[in-house]
């Protein structure tokens, strides 16, 4: 069957993306080059009630479904009931979670597509490093399944739609006057943080060397985000940790001139909304798929022979350091943020 019938059978499109923050921020392109192929379709998103605000205010989605956190298996079967009574014409595991696996067998539909997480090439680039995997955006890997259904990538990066006023909505902000810097020192697994002294380091550059007001992002559990900041000047450094929504960090790293970032959600958003980053990787490596779009964007990292040696740095590491992390230098990742231009003439 061409893709002209396949496309004519398709009115109805469900993609099923659970988690994480920043895969689905790298996901957003696939929405946005299915409305493309799609125009006139009917296409719905299920998500974790805690990322529903990365899809929101999309306008390529008809039905933005938010699962419950917790949901056990009387929350998937409630959620298979009301699946099944739209009578999806293509449904894509954009996930190939345990959850998800466990939706797809039971979801009717004509057509289903699954994303590729190529286990075995992944285990033995990480075990054997072996260079197996393509130095290929997960924005790609995310598209490619939908291949044979006529959806073809645009071009284009990631992208989150923020509703007006919401960075003035937020309470008791007061951020530094003029430009602003972003400072992302968290991430989900302690294994992908490059050290928060070394942060407090290029923090020092900043204040010291250049005019800019810094932002310092991150969770609520993110306790190392004040110990960065501690002890500088509230009118140059604003400690924003466990403050803001999703789309109230990704208002305030529209604002900033470019951010500094470990391999995090946070440092998507800032690509997602055009804002450049300096990113620190550690144990995982571009081959992993998570790189920033933007092109002006900088990847700070070593060469070792020990990495990558995870897909997302919760393994353990099989060293006295980590030195993927601890032979990156404050100096060095400073120097490459004035390579981005966004201190082009403003060091003192």
């Amino acid at each position: 069957m061409s893709q002209r019938d396949v496309k004519d059978d398709i009115h109805k499109i469900l993609v099923l993306r659970f988690s994480s923050l920043g895969d689905i921020v790298m996901a957003t392109p696939l929405l946005r080059c299915l409305r493309l192929a799609y125009p006139k379709a009917q296409i719905d998103m299920v998500v974790r009630e805690d990322f529903y605000d990365l899809i929101a205010h999309s306008p390529y989605l008809d039905q933005k479904i938010a699962l419950s956190r917790g949901a056990g298996l009387k929350g998937l079967r409630a959620l298979r009931r009301r699946l099944s009574r739209e009578g999806y014409d293509l449904i894509y595991d954009a996930h190939q979670s345990l959850r998800t696996r466990f939706l797809m067998p039971l979801l009717p539909a004509r057509y289903k597509a699954y994303y590729q997480k190529h286990y075995v090439r992944r285990s033995l680039a990480l075990t054997l490093k072996l260079p197996l995997l393509k130095d290929e955006r997960m924005l790609n890997r995310y598209i490619d399944p939908l291949v044979p259904y006529g959806v073809a990538w645009d071009g284009k990066g990631p992208e989150i739609f923020i509703p007006d006023g919401t960075l003035e909505a937020i309470p008791k902000l007061i951020l530094p006057e003029g430009k602003l810097v972003g400072l992302v020192p968290s991430a989900q697994w302690e294994g992908k943080r490059w050290p928060a002294s070394k942060f407090r380091e290029v923090l020092q550059h900043l204040v010291e060397s250049t005019e800019y007001g810094v932002v310092v992002f991150g969770g609520k559990s993110d306790h190392f985000c004040s110990e960065i900041a501690q002890g500088f000047p509230s009118d140059r450094v604003v400690n924003t940790q466990g403050q803001l929504s999703i789309l109230q960090a990704s208002a305030l790293l529209a604002r900033c001139e470019f951010a500094i970032a470990n391999d995090t959600g946070l440092m998507h958003l800032a690509d997602a909304v055009g804002t450049p980053c300096v990113l620190v990787l550690g144990p995982t490596s571009r081959e992993m798929g998570c790189l920033p779009f933007h092109p002006e964007s900088e990847i700070v990292e070593r060469s070792l022979w020990c990495r990558p040696c995870s897909k997302n740095g919760q393994a353990p590491c099989i060293r006295k350091k980590r030195w993927c992390l601890e032979l990156v230098g404050a100096e060095e990742v400073f120097e490459r943020a004035l390579k981005l231009g966004a201190l082009h003439g403003e060091r003192a």
